[in-house]
């Protein structure tokens, strides 16, 4: 018996669960591996203040981690909630995806030269960089997944489509800024870098806020 003909919409749409489980496999990978990259400090016959001051040296390494591991929780959280509205995906999408697990995956590196170069302002610049890229990604396939609903459910509310749009490009901008402020001082730089999932938690809540306090139409 011949199968009927697969609606041309599905025909080359794929399933995002094979896209959701490797990129929750990816991250914690990487957010494991970002406490591994900071050194145990290495004493021989230490004093009863050695170790504490051995591990306050290590101050740099410690926010690199803090740092990055939020953000790393931030950027899980953004695409657990945008393919909570992508219901397909396509060759395009499993790129793009492709290409933002390829900048996460690289975090524990530039958190490294965080830690050991946090003075260097081409270091934060870098870091900075990287954090920028990853956004923009993120942004980029949030854009093309829901342009015309083309991957997205095709009864998602527009104003749900613009919000995250807005919401995914205050990152970048944020990171931009705090790239210009590693040129006045680096520690401050990195701590708006820190900064930025705090922001991007809390729009949510104030774009609901705004929603709410407009007019209804009669």
């Amino acid at each position: 018996m011949a199968l009927p003909p697969v609606p041309h919409e599905f025909a080359s749409s794929l399933r995002t669960s094979r896209i959701e489980a490797l990129s929750d496999a990816a991250f914690g990978i990487v957010m494991t591996i970002l406490v591994l990259e900071i050194p145990v400090p290495e004493i021989d016959q230490p004093t009863a203040l050695d170790v504490p001051r051995a591990l306050l040296r290590l101050w740099p390494n410690f926010l690199g981690y803090f740092v990055s591991f939020v953000m790393l929780g931030m950027s899980w959280v953004a695409q657990h909630e945008q393919f909570h509205f992508i219901k397909r995906a396509d060759q395009a999408l499993l790129w793009m995806t492709m290409l933002f697990l390829m900048l996460i995956a690289t975090v524990p590196f530039t958190t490294t030269l965080i830690g050991r170069y946090l003075e260097q302002q081409s270091v934060v610049v870098l870091y900075g960089a990287h954090l920028l890229a990853i956004s923009l990604v993120h942004h980029a396939t949030w854009r093309y997944a829901a342009m015309n609903r083309r991957l997205v459910d095709p009864h998602i509310d527009v104003e749900d489509v613009e919000m995250h749009l807005r919401r995914s490009l205050t990152t970048p901008v944020i990171y931009l800024v705090a790239i210009g402020l590693s040129f006045m001082n680096t520690v401050l730089s990195v701590v708006v870098y820190a900064l930025v999932p705090l922001v991007y938690g809390m729009l949510p809540s104030i774009y609901a806020k705004r929603k709410r306090s407009r007019p209804r139409e009669r």
